[in-house]
Order: C-alpha cells, then sequence, then structure tokens
C-alpha cells in the first residue's frame, strides 16, 4: 500500500504542474483537442475510464460524497483519481478489502 501511496502523490503533485501549465498556454474552453479524431478518442477513453472509476467510488460512499468525487473527476481528471486512491488508502489503514469495498464488506 506504501507503494501504491507514493505513485498517487507523485501523480497528484504531476497532474497538479501540468493542469496549471496547461491553462497558461490556452484556456480550457479554447482547446483544439475536440477538433482532432484522436482527441476525440481520447476524451471517450477519458470519459469511460471516469465513469468506471465513479461507480467504484459510487459502491464504497454515501451519495453526498460520490457526488463530489464525480464532480472532481469531471473537472480535474485523474488529479481527483490520485487523490482518491490517497484518501481510500488513509481510510482503510492498510486493509485491502476495505481500501476495495469500503466499510461495506
Amino acid at each position: 500500500m506504501t507503494i501504491a501511496k507514493l505513485i498517487s502523490y507523485c501523480l497528484a503533485i504531476a497532474m497538479t504542474i501540468v493542469i496549471f501549465w496547461a491553462q497558461t498556454q490556452v484556456s480550457i474552453l479554447d482547446s483544439p483537442i475536440p477538433q482532432l479524431p484522436w482527441g476525440i478518442v481520447s476524451l471517450v477513453d477519458l470519459y469511460a475510464g471516469f465513469t468506471i472509476f465513479g461507480l467504484w467510488i459510487a459502491y464504497k460512499e454515501t451519495v453526498l460524497r460520490t457526488f463530489f468525487w464525480v464532480v472532481g473527476l469531471i473537472f480535474l481528471g485523474n488529479l481527483t483519481t490520485a487523490v482518491y486512491v490517497i484518501y481510500s488508502i488513509n481510510k482503510s489503514k492498510g486493509d485491502m478489502k476495505v481500501f476495495f469495498l469500503g466499510d461495506k464488506n
């Protein structure tokens, strides 16, 4: 679990830096990505992953917490994924069953 936590921290930091850098280059509202065929593929792939990850969150969390985590996924992407993994590792106290299933085990 320590390795997963370390990787998640590194990814969260990297995503934060890249998000801020990208916003200084071009506004998210002016991005050319949706105009490119592979940009569309990338967006569909990204949001498919968000949906699957959101379902895992919904299984583990209350409706209100799920709502906020999913909003984070939509606006901050995998930065939210990394933060949620860190949150889940801390909450599980090293118990893999609790990490994956939450308190519903």
